[in-house]
């Protein structure tokens, strides 16, 4: 049976939220995390189910959604762009941390690889998110990042998987059923929206839902991560989605108004201010040692490549919601 109390309050929290990051003009996603942090640990709720898979469901929405609005002829056209810089946000996290834990932790090697692993992501999800409030995802600019972002994503997807390899015949399979999707779903979801399109069932959104939970599945089947599965199908529906502008509006209307804050509210809840401050140095330098790396080996190339906001890009490639890898 489903806790109401509980569901009344993460729906409140979803308003409050709004109001104040409206207000503040502050993107909602850091308010939707304090309001999560606040209901774990003062009013000790529980991740509840519905919520978890709200919450999963909402991280791969944004992320289809970058993918959506980035375009595969951007990620052409910025390969060289996104392939360094993603890289080096890659690269300079992951040795910066590996040095930190090699010389002040006693942690086994697969725990300092793991973990400094983990801190070389950035969060699809959270820069999509904060790109669109801002109402810049439209802009190469964003685009850019979301793309360089992607390349982030990839790198830490690749260096997890070599820790413990599952990639398999099924990870060949998904990577052919991608390439059949792009050749069938683009007539197939214009042939839907032509004919159910002013239906108040909204067939054409059923059928992008259900798409992207199963490709998700199926990457995360796979052995690859199911945020993949979710960008690469962005990319699929990107040229449909992108002339049927009234398509596009509803889905975010969908992932903004309740699928995005369940997510940020839940990764909130994941944070336990108990184990923060027990380990407050630990954490305070992990964090440290992220930004400056991160600082460190992309600011310059922003500067050159993002001319027109190079410090806000680099914060944005530092951003990053470890729990389940990338999303």
């Amino acid at each position: 049976m489903v806790d109401l109390y509980s569901s009344a309050l993460v729906a409140s929290a979803i308003v409050v939220s709004g109001i104040v990051s409206s207000r503040a003009k502050i993107s909602s996603s850091i308010i939707e995390v304090m309001l999560g942090i606040i209901l774990a640990n003062v009013l000790l709720l529980k991740i509840e189910e519905w919520l978890d898979f709200i919450a999963t469901f909402g991280g791969l929405t944004l992320t289809f959604l970058a993918g959506v609005e980035v375009e595969s002829r951007l990620l052409k056209s910025k390969a060289k762009v996104s392939s360094v810089i993603g890289t080096l946000a890659f690269l300079a996290p992951l040795i910066g941390e590996l040095l930190f834990l090699t010389f002040f932790t006693d942690w086994s090697w697969n725990a300092k690889l793991a973990s400094s692993l983990a801190l070389t992501t950035t969060s699809i999800a959270v820069v999509y998110a904060v790109l669109t409030e801002y109402g810049i995802m439209r802009t190469q600019f964003a685009k850019t990042i979301v793309a360089i972002t992607f390349v982030n994503d990839i790198l830490t997807i690749v260096g997890i998987s070599l820790i413990e390899p599952a990639f398999n015949i099924t990870t060949i399979a998904f990577l052919l059923t991608l390439a059949a999707l792009a050749l069938i779903v683009p007539r197939l979801t214009n042939l839907l929206i032509a004919r159910y399109g002013e239906k108040v069932v909204e067939v054409e959104l059923r059928f992008i839902f259900a798409m992207l939970l199963l490709i998700s599945f199926f990457a995360d089947e796979a052995g690859m991560h199911a945020v993949f599965g979710a960008f690469m199908l962005g990319l699929i529906f990107a040229n449909t989605m992108q002339k049927h502008d009234r398509v596009l509006a509803k889905m975010k209307t969908v992932a903004f108004t309740l699928l995005s804050p369940a997510f940020f509210i839940k990764a909130g809840m994941l944070i336990s201010i108990n184990a923060v401050m027990q380990n407050m140095l630990l954490v305070l330098m992990l964090l440290l040692v992220k930004m400056l790396s991160k600082f460190a080996g992309c600011y310059m190339l922003c500067r050159r490549w993002l001319p027109e906001a190079p410090t806000f890009s680099t914060l944005l490639l530092s951003t990053g919601l470890t729990v389940g890898t990338i999303t």
